[in-house]
């Protein structure tokens, strides 16, 4: 009797192991892709334009394609913020680039973690507070060593775990192997990888964003070629491929073959999920933190404007989902969805618990065909005095010395045409609800510098 207890125990002790193990194969993992003030123009997928991605498009293909998705603020910072956390920035005071994630507040990839995920951050982190490997969010970190807007390309200086080095890889292709082998590493149990590249971002400032942006658009209204003074941020020798595809104009070819390299990185990414059989088992989430600008010489087109704008140009991004068998291969899905809705459609697709208060949707019941109303009944954006309003078609823009302004994307998306002289009572409606909103939300400084 005792011998069969002891089988029986031994048994157990045996089994039950594989059998968790069994179970948490079962979860999807998640990968989420964001880069950094990439322009609508620059994906082909989007605008089949001058620039080919072939790596970003095959999400499209298997997958859905947002044609009007949507960041909360068009620069880099709070932006990211809201999508970590599911919540517009306002709620916690993130409404500039100088302010910071509470360390209270529950990240997707912490949520993940605290349901059995491994868990990991690769790329750059521009949040003032506790650094990633300090808020139990991740299991690994290779990222910015402090809160910064610029990664260097060439010899990035990261932290991994906290401990801070000077790599000589390049920065994309440093993120896509790391990636690689962390997916590599994990492929029996489900993970959380979130890649956050600084591509294709200026390398570091040469000239005053405002001063560049008036000399390209002065060259632009007569029809001149105005090469942008930056400092190289694609590999060595990589922009001469493109000379001939932009004769005189040298920044815009070095940022073309800087996007070439974060659409490989991309393909890796890719490619090993694939090479791994977890592509049927993944979600994976490829967007872009606010619009271009020509101070890194992206492409908005046909958008108005760019980035720190509240014009299409600045909040508007490529933005792409997949997950096979959940999601459709090949949907353009065109009603307003917003960053803010991958923390809860992550936290639905993985059954775990999302923290009460998000402000983004599961849109997974939207994408399938399932639920034929809008994701949202509007979309709002503010900073500094100004901001605007998506609802359905119409876009309110509003700033901060001037009269509002009226578009409907619907027929009118580059937003030349202002509706406001003949849509007044519109415009007063969507103003008293982009105030009502104001009031809603419980900032708590208005510099954007929250206690942490």
């Amino acid at each position: 009797m005792k011998l069969l207890k002891r089988v029986f125990i031994a048994f157990i002790l045996a089994y039950l192991p594989s059998s968790l193990c069994a179970a948490d194969a079962g979860k999807p993992n998640v990968i989420v892709m964001v880069v950094d003030d990439l322009g609508y123009g620059d994906v082909s997928c989007l605008t089949n334009g001058a620039v080919k991605t072939p790596n970003i498009d095959r999400l499209a293909r298997t997958g859905v394609k947002f044609t009007s998705g949507y960041v909360t603020a068009p620069l880099c910072s709070p932006s990211r913020a809201a999508i970590f956390s599911g919540v517009y920035g306002q709620r916690f005071g993130f409404v500039d680039n100088e302010g910071g994630i509470p360390a209270s507040q529950t990240l997707f990839p912490g949520a993940l973690r605290d349901a059995g995920y491994r868990t990991a951050l690769l790329g750059k982190w521009h949040s003032s507070g506790p650094m990633p490997h300090e808020r139990g969010c991740f299991d690994e970190t290779l990222c910015s060593h402090v809160s910064n807007p610029f990664i260097d390309y060439h010899h990035p200086k990261l932290a991994r775990n906290g401990k801070v080095a000077v790599s000589e890889e390049y920065s994309t292709d440093l993120f896509a192997r790391e990636a690689v082998e962390f997916i590599e590493r994990n492929k029996t149990r489900p993970f959380s990888l979130t890649v956050t590249f600084n591509a294709p971002h200026i390398l570091r400032v040469v000239k005053p964003f405002h001063l560049i942006r008036k000399e390209y658009e002065e060259a632009q209204a007569v029809g001149k070629v105005f090469d942008i003074p930056k400092e190289p941020m694609a590999r060595p020798g990589e922009a001469v491929k493109y000379a001939d595809q932009f004769p005189g104009d040298n920044a815009r070819a070095d940022t073309v073959a800087t996007i070439a390299a974060l659409d490989e990185a991309v393909g890796r990414i890719l490619d090993k999920l694939q090479a791994t059989g977890l592509d049927q088992k993944t979600i994976v989430f490829f967007l872009g933190d606010n619009g271009g600008h020509p101070e890194n010489r992206s492409e908005n087109l046909p958008l108005r404007d760019y980035k720190w704008s509240f014009y299409e140009g600045g909040i508007r991004v490529p933005f792409l989902a997949s997950y096979p068998g959940v999601f459709p291969a090949g949907v353009e899905y065109s009603k307003p969805v917003s960053s803010l809705d991958i923390f809860p459609t992550i936290a639905a697709l993985t059954a775990i618990k999302p923290p009460t208060g998000l402000d983004g949707v599961n849109l997974t019941s939207f994408v399938n065909g399932g639920n034929a109303a809008s994701p949202h009944e509007a979309l709002y954006f503010s900073m500094n005095g100004a901001g605007a309003v998506r609802q359905d078609q119409w876009k309110l823009v509003l700033a901060r010395n001037g009269a509002p302004q009226l578009f409907d994307l619907s027929k009118d998306v580059s937003e030349k045409h202002d509706l406001a002289p003949t849509e007044p009572e519109r415009v007063k409606e969507m103003t008293k609800k982009w105030q009502a909103w104001q009031v809603q939300m419980s900032a708590v400084t208005p510099a954007g510098k929250p206690t942490m």
